[in-house]
């Protein structure tokens, strides 16, 4: 059996075909790395520095890890990473990495809190007693606090604050926590705790051994469609904008041969052209649709008229006639208005407001017209409903020799 990941599963999950070209096919990519990213990269690697030399008995100034950021991001910085918002440069990116390990520093120093065990340590997962479904991963922090009781760390650039229902049903985290509980025999508890460092906040969780149970089922299950899927079909979403495959992926594959193409050889090439001219005959019959409604609302409001004034119901055309029903019925206030609210506390008093459920129109309409309530409280609901006419045309075809 594959020993998988939470990206992997994670992957798997968004869009199977994206799984399929990444780890079946293997398909190679040149991967485009965003600003978002490498600034990630170089917060974790300045964080795992800190806490290294702490296990070292060296503990660094903040201007010390200031220091240590800027050197790794000169380090590693090119001009081939992607900022997609164009209205910032790589220095604002840099201070916000600056704020985060600011932030981080003064809040936890002199970081006394805990005991430093392992840093981007390889957790192996069993999930099941046989070891046949094993799942690996990287703790970028575990922690003591004391004697079984343990802390993961996971430190996060988000530019978002996840809502409580992430937290609580977050899978990696949770995942690492069967691993640690089955690697330290001691570990009576297993502490869940994100940093996430663009709001200079700490979001902690803890899972019940009933509902770690549950996640290796679900973990097991998630697999188990893996391995058995035959058709990995696309999931478009908008996470297709970080994906690396647009240009062989068959949701995105024909706007990359054509995106670059000189504006006639663009224009010119089939599947654009086709393209184009169904969306300019879906566009005309739309717009043919909404004409044709509006003519036909003209033409029943004249139909209408027509039988008013000569009295016939039926009116005939050369092969097809209309019927027009006429009805009258009482409507009621609209809701929260003050006649509606007033009509209410009436109904109520009387007893009668379970009777109509909550002014259900068809009971109101009934208990008029067949005077199934004593005459003094329909007169009260005659003051507040508004008998109203309506026209209902029927078309059908006839034949001129009946």
């Amino acid at each position: 059996m594959t020993v998988y990941s939470h990206s992997k599963l994670s992957c798997f999950e968004q869009c199977p075909y994206r799984y399929k070209l990444n780890y079946i096919d293997k398909v190679e990519t040149e991967i485009e790395e965003t600003i978002e990213a490498f600034l990630g990269s170089r917060v974790h690697q300045t964080l795992e520095k800190l806490y290294r030399d702490l296990m070292f008995e060296k503990q660094n100034s903040l201007d010390d890890l200031i220091d240590i950021l800027r050197k790794d991001w000169e380090k590693n910085w090119n001009d081939s990473i992607i900022i997609v918002k164009n209205e910032y440069v790589p220095e604002n990116y840099l201070k916000m990495a600056e704020r985060y390990i600011t932030d981080y520093y003064k809040r936890y120093h002199p970081f006394k809190k805990d005991k430093t065990i392992a840093l981007e340590q390889r957790i192996l997962i069993n999930l099941d007693e046989e070891g046949y479904y094993k799942l690996q991963g990287y703790i970028d922090r575990l922690s003591e606090v004391k004697d079984g009781f343990y802390e993961i760390h996971d430190y996060k650039t988000n530019s978002r604050l996840p809502l409580p229902e992430y937290i609580q049903n977050d899978r990696q985290l949770a995942l690492y926590s069967i691993g640690v509980l089955d690697s330290y025999p001691d570990a009576k508890d297993v502490r869940l705790i994100w940093h996430f460092l663009k709001f200079d906040k700490e979001v902690d969780s803890t899972r019940t051994s009933d509902e770690l149970e549950e996640l290796k089922k679900s973990t097991i299950q998630l697999i188990d469609s893996i391995e058995s899927e035959k058709v990995f079909l696309t999931n478009p979403s908008g996470l297709c904008s970080w994906c690396e495959f647009h240009d062989i992926c068959k949701e995105f594959s024909h706007l990359y041969k054509v995106k670059d193409l000189p504006v006639n050889e663009f224009l010119s090439e089939d599947g654009v052209k086709l393209v184009n001219r169904y969306a300019e005959l879906k566009a005309k019959k739309k717009q043919l649709t909404l004409d044709v409604e509006v003519e036909i609302e003209k033409i029943e409001e004249a139909l209408i008229s027509y039988s008013e004034k000569t009295g016939e119901s039926v009116i005939f055309g050369s092969s097809n006639k209309v019927k027009i029903s006429k009805s009258k019925r009482y409507t009621c206030p609209e809701k929260n208005s003050k006649k509606r609210i007033e009509l209410e506390e009436k109904l109520k008093k009387m007893g009668k407001w379970e009777e109509v459920a909550q002014l259900d129109t068809n009971a109101i309409n009934k208990i008029i017209q067949e005077n199934e309530w004593e005459k003094e409280v329909i007169d009260v609901l005659l003051e507040y409903v508004e008998l109203q006419e309506s026209s209902r045309l029927y078309l059908s075809k006839y034949d001129l020799g009946t």
